[in-house]
């Protein structure tokens, strides 16, 4: 909707479209009165008011964000009135100071324009352990979006997990020392010649191979209801073998995680490198359009990329 650009005007066309009460007063209709939002810039906010001032004039359709894991402002607003999304009427979506929303996302094919006033949260979700990348806080897919970072508000992609540990290094070890007047077999080595029990056997030295201990698991990231969480220490290994490395802590907002520890080494082998640490999540990701054009007041803080 929107009033007549052309032709004659009545006071209904503007009742129509801004609301009001009868009898119909043209005061009623003041720029930021109450019933005119601040986008319709003709409307004077005092003094002499005309009906030709509210050609093209139209009423701006705002939402106020409830806690959620994500949101598609399409959805949001086409639920208001059917169409809205890609109808050129001014929208306005508030994040008070409080809430926490997840992932956000701003599709396609908006009409108009939208104004985000964020004096919350918008977070992304965190990685997962073991090396799992922390996701994107918004995603930014036409033009025409403000996003205004209120004091104290935060948008903050998700923190990347932090890797596994290595594996520690094999170990071996005697495991018996037979007497035996011919070659036990295996891993059995020949250590002294009839010096066994103080008889004439041979004297043999068996081996066993252990393994080292597994790598600790990593941190989980930051991120929308999950707190960062340091990785846990590798276990241990078996006789002469190395223990597992610890796992590499989740990063915070933003964050990549860090690399898993390398496995101690054993006596036979040495410990394997721990795995790399998840990327960082972008606080936004946009497509197909200028990421220069989209923030706006910057007072709040942000985490992670959006250029």
């Amino acid at each position: 909707m929107a009033v007549p650009s052309s032709g004659a005007l009545d006071f209904t066309d503007l009742q129509d479209e801004f609301g009001g009460s009868n009898p119909i007063s043209i005061s009623e209709y003041y720029r930021d009165g109450g019933l005119v939002p601040s986008n319709n810039t003709d409307v004077p906010t005092s003094g002499t008011v005309s009906l030709s001032d509210f050609y093209g004039a139209v009423n701006q359709i705002g939402i106020t964000a409830s806690a959620a894991s994500s949101a598609n402002l399409q959805t949001l607003f086409d639920a208001v009135a059917s169409g809205t999304w890609a109808a050129a009427t001014p929208k306005i979506y508030t994040i008070n100071s409080g809430t926490t929303m997840g992932i956000l996302t701003a599709p396609a094919s908006m009409g108009g324009t939208l104004v985000l006033n964020n004096s919350g949260n918008i977070q992304g979700v965190g990685g997962t352990a073991n090396g799992g990348a922390g996701a994107t806080a918004m995603t930014v897919q036409s033009t025409g979006i403000t996003i205004n970072m209120l004091s104290g508000s935060t948008l903050s992609g998700g923190g990347g997990g932090g890797g596994q540990g290595g594996t520690g290094g094999g170990g071996n070890f005697v495991s018996s020392t037979p007497c035996s007047g011919s070659s036990p077999g295996g891993n059995c080595v020949l250590t002294g010649f009839g010096a066994c029990d103080g008889g004439d056997a041979n004297t043999y030295a068996c081996y066993s191979n252990t393994n080292g201990g597994a790598g600790g698991a990593g941190g989980v990231g930051a991120g929308y209801n999950q707190s960062q969480a340091n990785g846990s220490g590798g276990s241990s290994g078996g006789t002469s073998a190395g223990a597992g490395g610890t796992g590499g802590n989740g990063a915070s907002f933003g964050a990549a995680g860090a690399t898993g520890a390398t496995g101690a080494n054993g006596n036979r082998t040495n410990g394997s490198s721990g795995s790399g640490g998840g990327a960082a999540g972008r606080a936004v990701t946009f497509s197909g359009v200028s990421a220069y054009t989209i923030i706006g007041t910057n007072s709040g803080t942000i985490h992670g990329a959006y250029t």
